[in-house]
């Protein structure tokens, strides 16, 4: 690619990336059962409601009940993944994948789309706990229900070490092994 089109991918990419984190948040929230009146959780539902809502509509009453996983955001999510592959093999590659490829690059992403955003809200949390230790706002809420119970596998692997806590950064080097590892498992290298 050129310098033209690889900025036009990664605009491209981070379009798509930032309103597919937003559906996983969306599914985590439903999940850890918050409140739709705490403010994350009306911000996560702003921006995606348009996406979900036609497919909330067009699921049963019966199948929209208080459950523990929000299937009309995981039908959207799976959708917004199909179309992004659809559309950067045709925009940027200017084919069509074939079947098989979209589906492996939509397995290997909705993998690593959750544990990137588990690395992104395990290091804001670090950086937060070192600038303002007892920093009480509602996206906090949102991180410590995230990432408390990684955190917890981490202690359990690493005890603190002369009062640090060096579990974050065990998890956080976890995650991303993770993902490279699925990452450098793909056909081509998309994602």
């Amino acid at each position: 690619m050129n310098a033209l089109m690889t900025v036009l991918y990664f605009l491209f990419s981070l379009f798509f990336n930032i309103v597919i984190y937003a559906l996983w948040i969306r599914l985590g929230l439903h999940f850890l059962k918050f409140s739709t009146l705490h403010p994350v959780s009306q911000l996560i539902y702003t921006i995606t409601n348009p996406l979900v809502n036609p497919i909330k509509k067009l699921l049963s009453k019966k199948q929209q009940m208080r459950t523990a996983i929000d299937w009309s955001t995981v039908i959207t999510l799976i959708i917004m993944e199909f179309l992004k592959f659809v559309l950067i093999g045709l925009i940027f590659f200017g084919q069509l994948f074939p079947i098989i490829y979209i589906l492996i690059f939509m397995i290997a992403d909705l993998l690593v789309q959750p544990l990137n955003l588990l690395f992104y809200m395990i290091l804001i949390r670090v950086i937060m706990s070192w600038i303002q230790p007892d920093w009480r706002h509602p996206v906090n809420d949102v991180l410590r229900a995230f990432t408390n119970p990684l955190l917890r596998l981490g202690h359990s692997l690493v005890p603190n070490i002369s009062g640090f806590d060096f579990s974050p950064f065990i998890i956080l080097i976890l995650l991303k092994v993770l993902t490279l590892f699925i990452s450098a498992s793909l056909p081509i290298s998309l994602i």
